[in-house]
């Protein structure tokens, strides 16, 4: 049976009891053509350059400018396959455990998070990216400073590596990725539910199995005999309000994330 099926998530690198809930394959974009356009942009001054000489001279154009030309545009192929290669050994994935990525050119490169680790979930969307329809998503975990350091972070394909060894998921070149940012903080809620469910149980295995303290009994006076005075009650403190502790923005009913910068409430 093959460990992975095309285009899908390796099965290799889930453990027997995981699930996959959501695999992305991400877009060429950011690994192919970004890079040959950037490539691309230096080439064009180049040949600018080569045709303004070739007006004057031919022979002194081809001098000048022939071999940095020659250079730019096998180095421009080179970018375009390396990235071709890449972005074919790319994949994302969220399991009922985990977010996962696995990448690599001719090695595999692994990064995952437990998803009730997870702080942050920030989405990136340059306005060239945005055009194409596609954004980058960044999982910022419990060590790593949460969105705070990421949002004043500019993550680009080429500072991906350096965001997971950060700590750091990043998931590049995600198409729609507004409805997959909000689909991922769904799961990871749902994950943080079932954590607290089952502490919630052993808690309650614990209380079955050592038992709890006895209540104080409480002695009823016969008639006839006053009763002790009223002791004065405290009123409660009043409940504050509480603001996301990322971007101070104020937060209402009990989210797992904020609406306005997708930070995890704690």
């Amino acid at each position: 049976m093959a460990s992975r099926r095309a285009e899908g998530f390796p099965r290799e690198l889930l453990t027997s009891d995981e699930t996959i809930l959501l695999e992305i394959k991400p877009s060429a974009i950011p690994f192919v053509i970004a890079p040959a356009l950037a490539m691309s942009a230096v080439l064009v001054v180049f040949l600018i350059g080569f045709a303004s000489l070739a007006v004057v001279s031919v022979p002194l154009a081809i001098r000048t400018c022939g071999l940095p030309l020659v250079i730019f545009a096998i180095i421009l192929v080179l970018t375009s396959f390396i990235g071709y290669l890449t972005w074919m050994n790319t994949f994302y994935a969220v399991t009922d455990k985990r977010v996962l990525q696995k990448s690599g050119l001719i090695g595999m490169n692994a990064f995952d998070a437990p998803l009730t680790s997870i702080q942050n979930v920030t989405l990136m969307q340059p306005f060239f990216f945005k055009l194409f329809g596609i954004g980058t998503i960044v999982f910022a975990t419990s060590g790593t400073g949460g969105g705070a350091a990421v949002q004043r972070a500019q993550i680009a394909r080429g500072m991906a590596n350096a965001m997971w060894l950060a700590g750091n998921i990043v998931f590049a070149g995600v198409k729609d990725p507004v409805a997959m940012r909000k689909r991922v903080q769904e799961l990871v809620e749902q994950a943080v539910a079932r954590q607290k469910e089952r502490d919630y149980r052993k808690m309650a295995e614990t209380f079955r199995d050592v038992g709890t303290t006895p209540m104080a009994s409480i002695t009823i006076p016969p008639s006839g005999v006053p009763a002790a005075p009223p002791v004065a009650t405290i009123a409660p403190p009043r409940k504050s309000a509480k603001f996301c502790e990322f971007c101070g923005a104020r937060i209402e009913g009990s989210p797992t994330f904020c609406a306005k910068c997708g930070g995890r409430v704690n």
